[in-house]
């Protein structure tokens, strides 16, 4: 199970992310991987991880989206949820 790593009351708390090497990143540097896995947003991760301000920043803008989820997801329609394999993004660096 690729969350074993996560307890399971945590699992839903917030977003995660899985690397190949089974490492779990969430919220904040949770955003920041997925950022490192796109060409245009590649350079923006990289600072973010460099600079810890500007992590806690990103960390803080998820978590101020986070508590709104309720709020946000009224607005969406219940819908069978879309299941998707994962696939594997291998990132650079």
């Amino acid at each position: 199970m690729l969350l074993a790593s996560v307890p399971e009351d945590d699992r839903r708390k917030s977003m995660h992310v899985v690397g190949v090497d089974g490492i779990v990143a969430s919220a904040g540097d949770a955003v920041i991987a997925m950022m490192a896995v796109f060409p245009k947003t590649r350079w923006k991760a990289r600072v973010a991880r460099t600079l810890p301000p500007l992590r806690r920043k990103v960390g803080r803008e998820y978590q101020r989206l986070a508590d709104r989820r309720s709020e946000l997801s009224e607005r969406v329609p219940d819908v069978p949820p879309t299941v998707v394999r994962p696939t594997w993004v291998r990132q650079e660096g």
